[in-house]
């Protein structure tokens, strides 16, 4: 008679693996301890017999892209994260992978909506709000950003770069101050990181600190002799103090170390219009134009030394380069239509004087030189608005200067009555 075993005795015998083999637990926890001693190559066969196993888990398919990924297999991680996705679209760390893959593959187009989609199911993960908004910040989205650095700072206060990237963002979007204390905060938390080290002096200097900003800089250079954008920055520290003899020796010495650093030609172009140098200045601008086309503030610096010079065809090709570049260049439609108005195109010139004042409209320049140009055109009722226009801007204007200047304390630090 064949002995039959009692039920519960049944299930666990069938748990047991049989001849040797492993239980997919077991194929797990082996692929773990492999990962974990750094043997990427041995815990990606193990994974690879996990999926076997059960080839419809997101989280080991997940695994499996993630050690691709750190044998720089790029291309084979990416399809083993999407396919997490298909099996599981809610599994946030796939997104997260799959976005980093992306992302350090410079296509920010498919990494940021991943890593977003990651930010969305587990917004308390760090590391998911940190990379989502750096990748903003790559892509210049810095106001999107900034809610997410906010929280990145919060969940890990103690991250130098999360509070550079906010510092990053801030800056441009306008908050010196805010930047400022950001770039303090990184620094502080990490003294080797040269790059928060850097912007920390830029803002010094931008607001009105710059022998703090020098000093800042002179540590990096303590550090890293050969750091480009330390020296630059000292030079402009001098430009900002109107210090122009140390400024092109700093831009020179920066140029002698790295004859293609763009940043370095342009302050130097700067540096040698405001020495009077017009054709030295030129050439420095069309040299960081050379390496970098994409700089509308070069175009329009060198627009302004062609205008100086009466070469108005040339100032006006290069005010349209850099509103090409950038189409909410108020000032640069503001000398495009100055220069087109002394080269007799009165309609181009009120077009673009007109797109000035759509841009920027406190500033009074373009309504005058719009009514001087209506005037020329016959439209003496128009040309009688704007300058009355521009009156009114300009009184604006100074009756703001007027209440921030009864703001400002006087030197024993009381304030102006």
């Amino acid at each position: 008679m064949k002995a039959v075993l009692p039920p519960l005795f049944a299930v666990a015998l069938a748990a047991l693996p049989l001849h040797g083999q492993e239980t997919l637990k077991q194929v797990e926890s082996r692929a773990l301890e492999l990962k974990q001693r750094g043997d990427a190559a041995g815990s990606l066969a193990a994974w690879n017999k996990a999926a076997e196993m059960d080839p419809k888990s997101a989280r080991i398919q997940d695994e499996i892209g993630f050690l691709l990924a750190v044998l720089n297999k790029r291309d084979e991680a990416v399809a083993h994260f999407a396919r997490a996705i298909e099996l599981d679209a809610r599994f946030a760390p796939a997104h997260y992978h799959l976005g980093i893959a992306y992302f350090l593959q410079q296509d920010a187009g498919q990494a940021i909506p991943q890593l977003q989609t990651a930010v969305a199911l587990d917004p308390r993960n760090f590391d998911y709000q940190y990379h989502f908004a750096h990748a903003l910040n790559d892509t210049a989205h810095y106001a999107e950003a900034l809610p997410h650095l906010r929280q990145a700072t919060a969940l890990n206060p103690n991250h130098s770069e999360s509070w550079n990237q906010l510092g990053l963002a801030l800056q441009n979007t306008g908050d010196n101050a805010g930047a400022l204390q950001a770039y303090q905060r990184s620094v502080q938390l990490d003294g080797s990181n040269l790059d928060a080290r850097n912007s920390l002096g830029f803002m010094l200097v931008s607001t009105g600190r710059a022998a703090e900003g020098v000093a800042e800089f002179r540590k990096i250079l303590n550090t890293d002799p050969a750091n480009i954008a330390a020296r630059v920055n000292i030079g402009f520290a001098h430009l900002q103090k109107t210090e122009l003899d140390q400024a092109e020796a700093e831009f020179r010495e920066a140029l002698r170390r790295d004859p293609n650093s763009v940043v370095a030609h342009y302050d130097l172009g700067v540096t040698l219009k405001q020495k009077d140098d017009l054709e030295g200045s030129k050439g420095e601008l069309k040299r960081a134009l050379d390496l970098d086309a994409s700089l509308p503030e070069a175009h329009y610096t060198l627009g302004i030394i062609h205008w100086q010079s009466g070469e108005f065809d040339d100032a006006a090709r290069e005010m349209q380069a850099a509103i090409g570049l950038n189409a909410a260049y108020g000032e640069a439609y503001f000398m495009l239509g100055t220069v087109l108005k002394q080269n007799g195109d009165l309609e181009g010139a009120e077009k673009a004087l007109r797109s000035a004042i759509r841009l920027e409209p406190a500033n009074p320049g373009p309504y005058n030189t719009l009514a001087q140009v209506l005037r020329s055109k016959g439209d003496a009722e128009g040309s009688r608005a704007a300058f009355a226009e521009g009156a009114r801007v300009k009184e604006n204007k100074e009756a703001e200067l007027g209440k921030m200047l009864q703001r400002r304390p006087n030197a024993s630090g009381a304030h102006a009555p």
